[in-house]
């Protein structure tokens, strides 16, 4: 890997560091969990840039690609934690800091034996409840159907509460690289929507 994760602090997240604090202070702050390499949260943060945008990656060679997109964009309303993402949420991000969350596509682990790494669970949906503004969301689109009523099942015991909205899922917002190429090939992604009433 030629590029180096230290080439680009400006949008590497430090989360031991008081600034960290101050990334949240009065702004409309939108986390990706498992940002990939990038291009949904990049797509983001170029559509609305009085929004604050923060990636989460556990891949170290996935930052890279994300540093370097931003980069590129020159944007300055994006930054990216490489972290584990029920870590990050649980326990460094604030209460009550953020506006809206997506989880695109997490990967499914179809073999039984492997579904204990799947990534949304209780314990990731109950940390996202906490860290949520008032009226905050919740986005999570997966193409596993078997996956998704587990999903389904695992948000009925949390607090969060279906979107009854007209749009609950925003037509607006950019499709990921893996949802794009499910559009051409007529996958079906299922969805959800949950708020923070």
């Amino acid at each position: 890997m030629k590029l180096k994760i230290d080439k680009f602090p400006e949008y590497l997240i430090n989360f031991t560091t008081v600034d960290f604090d101050k990334y949240f202070l009065n702004k409309n702050t939108i986390l990706d969990i498992g940002c990939g390499e990038g291009e949904f949260i990049v797509d983001l943060a170029s559509l609305y840039p009085k929004r604050q945008f923060i990636g989460v990656e556990i891949k170290y060679g996935r930052i890279i690609k994300c540093l370097k997109k931003a980069h590129a964009n020159k944007l300055h309303n994006v930054k990216f934690a490489l972290c584990d993402a029920t870590l990050f949420t649980t326990k460094v991000l604030k209460s009550n800091s953020i506006n809206k969350v997506f989880i695109n596509n997490p990967d499914p682990w179809p073999k039984e034996k492997h579904q204990k790494n799947r990534l949304v669970n209780l314990e990731l949906l109950t940390g996202i409840y906490q860290k949520l503004k008032r009226k905050g969301s919740l986005i999570i689109k997966t193409d596993s159907n078997k996956y998704f009523r587990e999903i389904k099942r695992a948000i009925l015991k949390t607090n969060l509460s279906p979107d009854k909205s007209i749009d609950p899922l925003d037509s607006s917002i950019p499709l990921t690289k893996f949802q794009k190429f499910y559009k051409k090939d007529d996958k079906k992604i299922y969805s959800i929507k949950v708020l923070k009433k």
